[in-house]
């Protein structure tokens, strides 16, 4: 049985934690996951359907903006993929608990169900402050962007705005990153779980972003590990997929993603939901002596 630690934890073990627990529940979690990937599929469907063969340029992207309902239509996409999301991932972090507490599933439909208005709103909410907080990164970065520019030149000057739109981005998330756990496992309202989140992350933001950054590292290296093998076999498909994007290729490339999704989400969740109750517990301990720390 899985063994939730008590104490604060330093980030290796946060992880290695996670890892294990996402080992333990992949078999019940792979189908949520799998399914949380077909769902995240349905824009790219809808972006395939309408270029068919013809290559995804910002001529063609013009061509489409100015389609007869299409960004309305779009736009009911990506709330189908909000709701339709949510509710599975209220499933996958559910059944995680499960996992981690060793306690039997009982009425997780109905359970799930229950969290989704929070958690449609909160995402929500979470868009909207994203969508704020890139724009005054892209404003500032606009203006220290035009102030170097004078010497270092119109590149430097790009540089600095993407610099400050992407800090701004990583930012937000990693503080918003626990939103979805603060509404299925602790019943928070959506600008409760918002505000849970970035509590709990304020003193711990590095510690975050390091269990963050390993995560992203070792699943990039094994994306790389599968590929080369494939590459040399399939190097005219892949070679199709490195050029100009069309609704073939969009497709080829979304169903990859499927697959990835449907293997690295449970271990990902698994993680994300151990390093909530080590944030939760030093919120609880603020101060504890490093030898108590598990290596």
């Amino acid at each position: 049985m899985f063994q939730l630690d008590t104490t604060p934890q330093r980030p290796g073990r946060v992880w290695s934690r996670g890892l294990e627990l996402g080992k333990l529940g992949f078999g019940r979690l792979f189908g949520p996951a799998a399914l949380l990937g077909l769902i995240g599929l349905l824009p790219t469907l809808y972006f395939a359907e309408r270029l068919g063969d013809a290559a995804f340029t910002r001529d063609r992207l013009l061509e489409l903006l100015r389609s007869p309902h299409f960004i309305a239509d779009f736009l009911l996409v990506e709330l189908l993929v909000l709701v339709c999301g949510s509710f599975v991932n209220a499933l996958i972090i559910r059944q995680v608990e499960r996992t981690a507490t060793g306690t039997s599933a009982s009425h997780e439909l109905r359970y799930a169900l229950g969290k989704l208005p929070a958690l449609v709103l909160a995402g929500i909410l979470v868009f909207v402050t994203l969508m704020i907080g890139l724009l005054i990164a892209a404003l500032v970065g606009g203006v220290l962007g035009a102030l170097l520019g004078t010497a270092l030149g119109r590149g430097a000057a790009i540089a600095v705005t993407q610099v400050c739109v992407f800090a701004a981005i990583v930012f937000i998330m990693v503080n918003l990153l626990f939103f979805q756990f603060a509404i299925v496992l602790d019943g928070k309202g959506p600008v409760a779980a918002l505000n849970h989140s970035c509590a709990l992350v304020f003193h711990n933001w590095w510690r975050t972003f390091l269990v963050l950054l390993i995560t992203v590292v070792v699943v990039v290296l094994c994306v790389v590990v599968v590929m080369l093998p494939l590459s040399i076999p399939f190097a005219a498909w892949l070679h199709s997929l490195a050029g100009a994007d069309t609704g073939r290729t969009l497709l080829m490339k979304g169903v990859l993603r499927l697959v990835g999704t449907a293997v690295f989400t449970p271990f990902v969740v698994a993680i994300l939901y151990v390093l909530y109750r080590d944030l939760k517990v030093r919120r609880v301990t603020p101060s504890v002596p490093t030898a108590s720390m598990q290596a």
